[in-house]
């Protein structure tokens, strides 16, 4: 009898010995198998937890990506996630690009060489706060077609690109050694279009079967072929994780995207705070999940035009890695303590399903038995006790009394030894860089003005055109010119102008070639509305004509994307002087010029700076718009060598809204706008806001690969005229603990 029991034991723990964690250096270069049950994905057989956060190729650079990655694996990361952004690939239809920041080979051999698995988003539809969602503008002009819905137009060209990127990746894909194991078709479909979702399951049973990978569908609706998985804040508390179990009792518990959230533009920067993160991650491995990731790990950066509407250049920052690759602290290692005792006890947790067993709390008078203080215990070695009140309460556990905050949880051993508190970070330094100027005195800088009548061809129409039809995306400016003739009533110091124009748009104002002033939206939204802007005319004379100039400028093209649904830029209707309708005249037509001069000759460029004649006397040009400004600086006082760990930034201070080019690279659009914090709490998983009425973004990170020794070029577009460029800087961000 007793060794039948000895038997029972042995067998008991059998799973301990044989499942050894399954790292990707354990599989590397070698064919391997991706499968799940109801628990975990296996590898080879094997339930593997997979730690992972989201890092997107393009809002870094390759000179980056092999710091992040080392990055993510030392905070205790095992998988990287990421988005495949459609519209910087196929810019043109049929003509593919894979260089740069679209090299996404690169970025996934630099995922294999630092140990990560992959999870591979491919959508193709992202939303991400990606201009257009993902989906290249020109789709837009394909007949009848309807996007995300069982549309046979929307079908071809999506079974298209995603055939195109599982060839492209096919070297990296788990059958083949590789780091994919997981993909992802669709993102956060909430439609109703049923045909549809079975068409995409559909796909990944016959098409897409040679991959050999598990397929995820992500908060919403997934086909049978897939595994629903979980974006929220907290997957356990809004009853995600009981209802996955009650629906889907043979899948495992996923976790895409635990929300860090993004920026936008004219709020002051908000926060999610350590303890909140950390309550999130800790309650989701308590209760029986299996793959946890943060959306994001490292924001990065929205470069060139790629922003959706009104977002900031700086992603998301507030996540465990800064926007320019610096740790967040205390969140960065608050989370990898959790992370690496996650792993440590990775086969303990996956060898059995999760239990919860209610704690009895005190309510001031009495012990009793409620719903949110509970214990997750996992045999022979681990316990997660959880509190979901928003009030302190004393819990007791095997005759312990414990002190849970509000909203915690904290893990024993089977000793009761605290292993990890999902409060505790008053260890932790939170100042942990500062920033040092390393480019001494101010800048020296030339100017030249864009050029209002300019030589580039134009487009005539009787009436303006949508601004997307014209430019395709490929620039965010286009010029709308008419000549028009002013009565009497109209010259005054405020003549009202009115435009038919859309969100997170901009339109400045042109009188021949006189600056008049600006109307912006920058919501975080699409939709019509009418820009409404009071302009002085008072020097103009009735019954002559003028040339009205419009220069319209998209802040990005909003990231919602549905079936019948195509957005709009620049002036989409109608436009009225002083009430009175500015009538379509066939021999009075509207000229419409894509882009900038500037950018045309890309005087940004080593090259192109020699093509037009710069002015040294850039006072002049003080608060001019549509301005150039360029200037020259050296790297010969940098406080450290490695800048991805310490990075250098365009301090942006002195200027007002535009485009700053490092070496011919955009870093995106730069904007001095005042950010307001609310009067209640922030939007969805934030709890705070800081740095109230100071700029959205002051700070913009210049990748180190786009940087030399010396005599950067550094090139300015000031759309709105800078108001003091001698105050701007070059600095560096310096991790100093």
């Amino acid at each position: 009898m007793h060794w039948l029991l000895l038997i029972y034991v042995c067998l008991d723990f059998l799973p301990y010995v044989v499942t050894s964690p399954v790292t990707y250096e354990n599989v590397r270069g070698k064919p391997y198998s991706v499968s799940y049950d109801h628990r975990a994905i296996a590898i080879n057989g094997v339930r593997t937890m997979l730690i992972s956060g989201a890092i997107h190729y393009p809002r870094s650079t390759p000179g980056m990506w092999p710091y992040i990655m080392k990055m993510a694996k030392n905070q205790g990361l095992n998988t990287v996630q990421t988005l495949v952004f459609w519209n910087i690939h196929e810019q043109k239809p049929g003509v593919f690009d894979f260089s740069g920041r679209a090299n996404l080979s690169q970025f996934l051999q630099d995922a294999a060489d630092a140990g990560l698995f992959v999870n591979l988003r491919i959508g193709p539809y992202i939303c991400g706060e990606w201009n257009n969602g993902g989906l290249p503008v020109w789709l837009n002009q394909i007949h009848n077609i309807s996007f995300r819905s069982n549309n046979g137009a929307w079908k071809t060209v999506m079974r298209t690109f995603l055939m195109k990127i599982i060839e492209y990746v096919n070297p990296y894909l788990a059958k083949n050694g590789g780091p994919i194991i997981l993909a992802q078709i669709e993102n956060e479909y909430n439609g109703n279009d049923q045909a549809y979702v079975d068409w995409c399951g559909r796909l990944v049973i016959n098409e897409l079967s040679s991959a050999q990978l598990v397929w995820i569908m992500c908060n919403g609706h997934a086909a049978n072929s897939t595994i629903e998985t979980c974006n929220s804040c907290n997957c356990l508390d809004d009853g995600w994780i009981d209802n996955h179990r009650r629906d889907y009792p043979n899948k495992p518990m996923l976790f895409t995207e635990n929300e860090g959230w993004f920026q936008a533009w004219g709020e002051a920067v908000a926060i999610r705070t350590t303890v909140d993160t950390a309550y999130s991650v800790a309650e989701w491995f308590a209760g029986g999940g299996s793959y946890h990731s943060y959306y994001m790990w490292h924001g990065g950066n929205n470069y060139g035009r790629t922003a959706a509407s009104g977002i900031t250049t700086m992603y998301a920052d507030d996540v465990l890695l800064h926007a320019d690759g610096t740790p967040n602290e205390p969140k960065y290692t608050q989370l990898s303590r959790l992370q690496h005792l996650i792993a440590n006890y990775a086969q303990i947790l996956l060898s059995q399903d999760s239990i919860r067993t209610l704690l009895p709390y005190w309510n001031g008078q009495k012990w009793l038995i409620g719903t949110q203080q509970f214990v997750y215990s996992y045999p022979p070695s681990l316990h997660f006790i959880s509190n979901q009140n928003d009030n302190t309460y004393n819990v007791l556990f095997r005759n312990k009394n414990l002190t849970m905050t509000g909203h915690s949880v904290r893990i024993f051993d089977d000793n009761l030894n605290l292993l990890w508190d999902s409060t505790n970070i008053s260890d932790i330094r939170s100042d942990n860089t500062e920033i040092f100027p390393i480019v001494m005195g101010p800048l020296e800088w030339r100017t030249w003005s864009e050029q209002v009548t300019s030589y580039l061809p134009v487009l005539t129409s009787l009436y303006p055109i949508e601004q997307l039809k014209i430019t395709n995306d490929e620039t965010i400016y286009l010029w709308y010119r008419r000549n028009i003739t002013l009565t009497q009533t109209q010259i005054q110091s405020h003549t009202l102008v009115r435009v038919e124009t859309r969100k997170a748009n901009a339109l400045l104002f042109f009188l021949n070639g006189e600056y008049l002033g600006e109307f912006d939206n920058h919501d975080h939204s699409q939709g019509s509305l009418i820009a409404t802007i009071s302009l002085d005319l008072s020097i103009f004379k009735p019954n002559q004509q003028y040339l009205f100039e419009i220069l319209s400028i998209s802040l990005g093209i909003d990231n919602g994307v549905w079936d019948n649904n195509f957005e709009y830029k620049g002036i989409v209707g109608n436009i009225w002087l002083d009430n009175q309708l500015l009538v379509n005249d066939e021999t009075n037509l509207w000229e419409h010029q894509k882009g900038l001069i500037g950018e045309y000759l890309q005087i940004y460029t080593e090259q192109g700076s020699s093509k037009v004649e710069w002015n040294t006397q850039w006072i002049k040009d003080i608060n001019k718009p549509i301005t150039w400004f360029q200037t020259r600086f050296n790297l010969n006082h940098i406080v450290q060598e490695d800048l991805n760990a310490n990075p250098i930034l365009l301090d942006a201070r002195g200027l007002n809204r535009g485009h700053a080019f490092i070496n011919g690279n955009d870093l995106g659009l730069y904007w001095l706008l005042e950010g307001v914090c609310r009067d209640s709490t922030p939007c969805c998983c934030q709890q705070a806001q800081i740095n109230c009425l100071e700029p959205t973004q002051r700070y913009y990170h210049i990748p180190s690969d786009w940087l030399m020794p010396e005599n950067n070029l550094l090139t300015i577009f000031d759309d709105l005229g800078a108001p003091s460029p001698s105050s701007v800087s070059i600095v560096q961000r310096v991790v100093i603990a």
